[in-house]
């Protein structure tokens, strides 16, 4: 037998030196008993204890393995969290858990601290890390990498429920009212809650409260869609697929529905007749659609047009108004109207056809249609910003008829 080496070699740490004793003792690599390599080491165990540790050490160095054996005083594990540029974020730690648990993207969320009700897990890698302790011998534990992402696609129903169980209605002064037959058109195009905000609009809800209550109207119409939310998931993109800046859209979906239920029930108290009209527009289409319906489960006794149709035809005594966004056809919008609604058109006194999506007021008269690009009170949006679509004036406009003329437009500032 060769001259062994019972000395600790440099760099080799107490615990790997206890491991290499160990094995080749059972390998009769040396001669020393189990006693002698207790009082070389400086153990606290029996040999029997100490013979069956070497066993499963031996296990180890059989299989390749004694890399991935670590003792509990040599760990230096460095947990990491990292914030990615995205919103993401990386998360790297030391975990004890069991194959199953390895698998289990909930119990991987939780044991980094990470909510499943607010994280989506994107990737984990998790390598096994076991570790030697005097009280509890080898124990399986994981290098645990993950990123995680905000769930913003997740819509979390019982906070939506406690949000809307919490509002409380605005109250709006009322003003005298005196007796009229006549139309009222609400056409608020791109509000964009997400981006502005309930607070925002309030000024611009009071004054169209004033209207609806200046006097009685024979009926009064609701134009709604048309951009009415930012987002049109909770993914942060658009009706297109597109990814834009991302807005808590259950706060928009929450306000925008405070915002419509008060408009709605003033009108019930103020117009013989109510009619809400669906425009799809192209940031909000699917989730304006559920707002709608969920608008006309909310009043029945309403008349609600929820058609996807791109282009929309309304009439009223002697008025024609066409509806629709405007982000497809715009440089053909009259001709498909009058292509569409020809014979209604001709019928009308009035001839309106009115559009949004640009964010800024343009009025066009071809041969007595007039076509209206409506403004927005909303703010400007990050998208507006950066390829300098700005300076817009920033108001709403409503559209008082009799049954054979437009008489009046207010603008909401």
């Amino acid at each position: 037998m060769s001259e062994y080496i019972f000395e600790r070699s440099q760099g080799e740490s107490n615990f790997r030196h206890t491991v290499r004793l160990c094995v080749d003792k059972l390998n009769k690599a040396h001669d020393l008993d189990w006693s002698e390599i207790i009082d070389m080491l400086g153990l606290d165990c029996s040999a029997d204890h100490l013979r069956k540790k070497a066993y499963a050490y031996k296990e180890f160095v059989d299989n390749e393995e004694i890399e991935k054996l670590n003792s509990e005083e040599d760990i230096t594990y460095k947990e990491t969290t990292e914030i990615l540029a995205n919103g993401s974020y990386k998360s790297d730690k030391l975990l004890k858990m069991s194959n199953e648990d390895a698998k289990d993207p909930e119990y991987i969320l939780k044991a980094h601290g990470f909510g499943t009700d607010e994280w989506e897990l994107v990737n984990a890698k998790n390598n096994i890390w076991n570790v030697y302790s005097k009280q509890d011998g080898v124990q399986q534990l994981y290098s645990s990498k993950i990123t995680v992402k905000p769930k913003v696609d997740g819509f979390n129903v019982e906070r939506l429920v406690e949000k809307l169980s919490k509002r409380e209605p605005i109250v709006v002064d009322r003003p005298n009212l005196d007796d009229a037959s006549k139309l009222l058109e609400i056409s608020l195009y791109d509000m964009h809650f997400g981006i502005s905000s309930l607070e925002h609009y309030r000024n611009h809800l009071n004054e169209i409260v004033h209207k609806i209550r200046s006097r009685k109207w024979e009926k009064i119409l609701f134009v709604i869609g048309q951009d009415l939310l930012h987002n049109d998931n909770f993914k942060s993109q658009t009706a297109n697929g597109t990814t834009i800046e991302q807005v808590d859209m259950e706060k928009a979906f929450d306000e925008a529905l405070l915002f419509y239920e008060t408009l709605i029930t003033e009108a019930l108290e103020n117009a013989a007749d109510i009619e809400c009209i669906y425009v799809k527009g192209n940031h909000d289409e699917s989730m304006a659609y559920g707002f709608f319906r969920t608008l006309g489960r909310t009043f029945p006794q309403v008349k609600f047009e929820s058609s996807l149709k791109q282009r929309k035809g309304f009439v009223w005594k002697d008025i024609f108004i066409g509806l629709t966004h405007g982000d497809k056809g715009a440089n053909r919008l009259m001709e498909n109207f009058l292509s569409e609604f020809g014979k209604l058109i001709a019928q009308a006194e009035v001839k309106e056809i009115h559009s949004g999506h640009l964010h800024t007021e343009i009025t066009k008269d071809k041969f007595g249609i007039v076509q209206r690009t409506l403004a927005t009170a909303n703010l400007t949006d990050s998208w507006h910003e950066d390829t300098g679509f700005i300076g817009a004036m920033k108001r709403f406009q409503l559209f008082e008829y009799s049954p054979s003329s437009l008489d009046a437009i207010y603008y909401i500032n």
